[in-house]
């Protein structure tokens, strides 16, 4: 593939609900564009952007991947987006660096949530957006239902490109608005419109004039004085439109039957803006590409990381300034040293293809550097710039994972370490106070697909589970005991007696030790030892063996003996009285709770309150906002621990939540016999 100028690239990402066809739209434009000679099925797991075998396993996207193509002497880069919302981390990479979004709409279904991420995330990154309605072909497939839907939900912006000839079996091709031409044959020759159909093609094109002359006064008066406006004036106001992201086409075809799919490229390279015509985010604030062009700095955004057992890491890089050689040095801002360029690629699915260098508004990959990763610059240290970085959604679920081997045990930690390279998304963490090995991310999904990964790139098997619930114990009365331990031996016996005495404290402050002997009945040197016994055995509280908190333990009286006394005697005596001096104290088992912010649409209010009610939880607040209303709650983390996957079932995946660690509450006394029983059966089993 050539080199190409950067007014003559566009970065285009497909978004959408998952199923509603951006892989099998990828394919037919590269194979429409003769990318590729023969067009791949989903279904077999033959395309060319679900090449990993997780992908072809399930027929769904699970990475993002990129794919280029030529179409009337301009470069596309295709960049083709999974739809589930457990592998949202890839939407967010890849519309962070495109500058036009493609957004598919199943024309069966109509927008679905994945549509409002899509454009949620394209608002957020000011990213200029046509939609394509996919599977026309379909039985009840329907534009005017669709397209109103999306102007209902979008607003007026949104307005059709094209009309349907035929409908779902009988669905033949589109009527393109702009030159008034029908579009039939997969060669994309223009044909004169179908009777029946002169009038509504009439009808959505002026519709579609007076949405685009709206936005260019000297159009709008021409418009207005009777004046036609030619085809050209047309294209021209409507590329203005989509640019400044006032303006949002709806075009419609079957990417299955590879229909309609030229006019779609055909689009992208007329309406879609160039890598010149946008904004790049630096960090210290937004700045056209024009200036940091105009500035003659070097400014690469690494956007994604791929990571490869034999090849070790591989960078994704977009180019908003300059240009990337092969055999170079560049430097990297965010670790503050230089990494040296290899060779550059450019990606077609999986096959890597070298090139020399990688230009301004271009998009490559690059392997083997140290210590670069997502998110990072490359630049030049003399004239640097630092891009903004990219921000990930904070996980939603999270699971324990164990090795299933000692030889899984060793290989586990680096393998870890390098699926959070490659997926931002994932956190790992060990949990000080169940041992657990904790991996967080977007869904149960998304945590079993890289337990599979990991078992297939690095040879590590781990087991799955849900995460123990970190209980504490603490006591709610007053209580005295003695610790006496004696031993005798053939030489020096051992000798230690202690009286404590324990009370509760509030909540939180943790555990105190106080000396109150009075008259040397324990001799100073073997206080230490003293608490030093109780404090080893606060982990192993009297009910449930969770860690004991919230105490306050008293030392006041006790007795020694002059030979067979030492600190060893003295902490085994202590941790005998602390113990039973506990177990009188009326102790109590406490549970985690978290805080909880759950925003859904209005309609599942209800819904979300009655799964709550049966979760233990207290509802604290609603605040309705937007057809949105947010539900401030409060619940044992016991209850919580699939909420993820509860809500997305609820809500249709339509629900977002939020939920942080508030602290600790009695367990009520209709739950705590079964704690109590669970945690003896597992103290077993050790």
């Amino acid at each position: 593939m050539k080199d190409y100028p950067a007014d003559a690239i566009r970065n285009v990402g497909l978004f959408s609900h998952g199923g509603a066809g951006k892989t099998s739209l990828a394919e037919a434009m590269l194979f429409q564009s003769g990318a590729i000679n023969r067009l791949g099925r989903v279904e077999e797991g033959t395309t060319t952007t679900d090449y990993d075998p997780d992908e072809v396993k399930r027929r769904i996207s699970v990475s993002t991947a990129l794919a280029p193509c030529e179409w009337q002497d301009h470069k596309i880069n295709l960049l083709d987006t999974p739809g589930y919302a457990d592998f949202v981390g890839e939407v967010v990479q890849a519309m962070r660096i495109v500058d036009g979004a493609l957004i598919l709409i199943d024309a069966v279904s109509g927008p679905e949530v994945g549509t409002e991420t899509a454009w949620q995330e394209a608002d957020k990154n000011g990213v200029a957006r046509m939609f394509f309605l996919n599977k026309m072909e379909r039985e009840n497939a329907n534009f005017e239902t669709s397209l109103q839907q999306l102007r209902t939900r979008f607003g007026k912006g949104v307005v059709p490109l094209q009309v349907p000839i035929g409908a779902e079996q009988n669905f033949r091709g589109v009527v393109d608005l702009v030159t008034m031409k029908a579009i039939i044959d997969d060669k994309g020759t223009p044909e004169e419109i179908p009777d029946d159909l002169r009038d509504t093609a009439q009808s959505q094109r002026d519709s579609l004039l007076e949405t685009a002359v709206e936005l260019d006064d000297e159009l709008i008066n021409k418009y207005l004085e009777g004046e036609e406006i030619t085809t050209e004036e047309l294209r021209r106001a409507l590329r203005a439109g989509v640019v400044s992201r006032a303006i949002f086409p709806v075009m419609c075809g079957s990417a299955l039957a590879n229909r309609a799919v030229g006019p779609v490229l055909d689009a992208i390279v007329a309406f879609m803006p160039t890598p010149l015509e946008t904004t790049v985010r630096t960090t210290e604030g937004n700045l056209s590409v024009k200036d940091l062009v105009g500035q003659n700095k070097l400014a690469a955004l690494v956007w994604k990381t791929v990571s490869d057992p034999y090849v070790g890491r591989l960078n994704y890089f977009r180019v908003y300034s300059g240009t990337v050689q092969s055999d170079s040095h560049v430097w990297n801002p965010n670790r503050s040293r230089e990494e040296r360029i290899g060779q550059l690629y450019t990606l077609v699915g999986k096959r890597q293809e070298p090139v020399p260098r990688v230009g301004l508004g271009d998009i490559g990959a690059v392997a083997k550097l140290q210590e670069t990763a997502t998110g990072d610059t490359l630049t030049t240290k003399e004239a640097a710039v630092e891009l903004a970085g990219i921000e990930f959604p904070d996980p939603v679920f999270t699971a324990a994972i164990a090795p299933k081997t000692k030889g899984d045990l060793d290989k586990m930690g680096p393998a870890m370490a390098r699926m959070t390279e490659e997926d931002p998304t994932i956190r790992v963490e060990k949990s000080a106070e169940t041992g657990e090995t904790l991996m967080s991310g977007m869904g149960e999904s998304h945590i079993d697909i890289t337990a599979e990964r990991m078992k297939r790139k690095f040879g590590v098997e781990v087991s799955i589970d849900i995460p123990k619930v970190a209980y504490r114990e603490t006591v709610t009365a007053s209580a005295k005991a003695q610790g006496r331990y004696k031993k005798q031996t053939g030489g020096h016996g051992m000798f230690g007696d202690t009286w404590l005495a324990i009370e509760p404290m509030p909540r939180g402050e943790g555990f105190v030790f106080q000396d109150s002997v009075v008259g040397g009945s324990v001799p100073r040197n073997f206080i230490p030892a003293v608490e030093k016994g109780v404090r080893e055995s606060l982990p192993d509280g009297p009910l449930a063996g969770a860690p004991v908190v919230d105490v306050k333990v008293t030392l006041y009286d006790g007795s020694y003996h002059p030979v067979d006394s030492s600190e060893m005697s003295f902490k085994i005596a202590a941790s005998m009285g602390f113990k039973k001096a506990a177990a009188d104290a009326r102790p109590v088992l406490l549970e985690p709770v978290v805080e909880l912010s759950i925003t859904v649409p209005d309609a599942y209010t209800g819904d979300i309150i009655g799964d709550l009610n049966t979760k233990r939880a207290q509802v604290l607040g609603m605040v309705p906002e937007d057809g949105f209303t947010t539900i401030q709650a409060r619940a044992p983390y016991s209850e919580m621990r699939r909420y993820a996957t509860d809500l997305r079932s609820i809500t249709g995946a339509r629900g977002r939540f939020t939920m942080k660690l508030a602290g600790y509450d009695e367990v009520p006394a209709h739950v705590a016999p079964q704690v109590i029983a669970e945690a003896k059966k597992e103290k077993e089993k050790e």
